[in-house]
């Protein structure tokens, strides 16, 4: 079968090499970089917004709250740093059209995406013989609306996104695309099928784009959270027995600081990332060592 792409050996992609004689530090700045953040408003899309503009990106957070986004945005604006808060649903294809032009009108093509947008339903797939509680709709059937919720949040978003940001990354032959997953597809955790189905679908996702995009300078890669505390994560953290069996499950005895995931994100965003794709980089203490 003959390669449908044109055929590269990546010595045109000169942008996406670091500079001879770039220093280390320097290599890690993306002054004149524009970035785009999805579900940006908190937790993990919050701090990686706030650690790509530590960095000198001019940063689109994007979320369903506004008000979320605005303080956000004020954070970023009082460390003197540059960004723009719009609302989205990023599960409506037409609205994130609109959004992505809207951005590149206002500041030139995107050379940094961040698929973030998540969300979780804690039930059986099916109701099981002998086990409820699982809330109002617990000891029901995962409903169409239940996977389509999630499955679009985590999925079909990134999908929206980069079918719209991405064309220009690969015309100017620079970019960095990652994406948010979980080092939960490593511990197969019970009851959240349509979550990890989401996420599986992310890595899928990553591992063919990166080989698709790698000659003309597109990094596509993944980070893994573990356990860190956020408004999603909030009752495990929170409870004094859960709180104990999480812990005792990671070897460094401590869940992760999600500045520690912005820093992450900040380097696979640099210069110094040039050379890595394809990559699931799991954050979680050691936790499946």
């Amino acid at each position: 079968m003959s390669d449908p792409q044109p055929v590269r050996d990546g010595s045109e992609n000169l942008a996406s090499v670091p500079r001879p004689g770039l220093g280390i530090l320097e290599g890690f700045r993306l002054d004149g970089r524009v970035a785009v953040v999805t579900g940006a408003g908190r937790g993990i899309g919050r701090a990686v917004a706030l650690a790509l503009a530590e960095v000198g990106a001019n940063v689109v957070v994007l979320a369903r709250s506004l008000d979320q986004l605005e303080a956000v945005v004020g954070e970023i604006h009082s460390g003197g740093g540059e960004a723009m808060a719009l609302p989205l649903d990023v599960t409506d294809a037409e609205a994130v059209r609109k959004t992505c032009g809207t951005v590149m009108d206002r500041l030139g093509a995107v050379d940094i995406v961040v698929n973030n947008a998540g969300n979780l339903i804690a039930k059986p797939f099916v109701p099981l013989p002998g086990i409820t509680g699982y809330g109002e709709t617990g000891d029901a059937p995962t409903a169409d609306a239940e996977w389509r919720g999630v499955f679009d949040t985590h999925a079909s978003s990134a999908f929206y996104l980069l079918r719209e940001l991405a064309p220009a990354m690969l015309e100017r032959g620079r970019g960095r695309v990652i994406n948010i997953v979980s080092n939960s597809l490593s511990r197969h955790v019970p009851f959240i099928s349509t979550y990890d189905v989401a996420k599986a679908a992310l890595v899928g996702l990553t591992h063919t784009l990166a080989f698709e995009w790698a000659r003309y300078g597109v990094t596509v890669n993944a980070i893994a959270p573990g356990h860190f505390h956020t408004a999603l994560t909030a009752p495990l953290h929170e409870n004094p027995e859960s709180r104990k069996w999480m812990l005792k499950r990671i070897p460094m005895r401590r869940e992760g600081d999600l500045r520690e995931i912005g820093a992450l994100a900040a380097y696979l965003a640099s210069d110094w990332a040039a050379f890595l794709t394809g990559q699931i980089i799991t954050i979680d203490g050691g936790e499946f060592l």
